[in-house]
């Protein structure tokens, strides 16, 4: 039986066990933190100012740099301390 094309968008995958999600603006970044890409979180492996400070450049394991330019949503690991 045909079904109609749903509408919804799939939903995001559940984040990495051990961290915390917040809205992170580009300076706040930090090496270690996942961040949503393609649909699976990726782990900042480094980092480079892109032009001015307000800019990064996010590099990853197995995946393209991203430049980021405005506050988005970062899965950042819980300390212990």
């Amino acid at each position: 039986m045909y079904q109609p094309r749903s509408e919804e968008q799939p939903s995001e995958p559940p984040p990495p066990v051990g961290t915390m999600k917040a809205t992170r603006t580009p300076t706040d970044v930090r090496i270690g933190d996942f961040i949503l890409i393609d649909g699976s979180y990726q782990r900042v492996r480094d980092m480079r100012a892109a032009g001015t400070s307000a800019h990064r450049v996010l590099h990853f394991v197995g995946h393209a740099p991203l430049i980021m330019r405005k506050p988005q949503t970062v899965c950042r690991p819980i300390s212990s301390r």
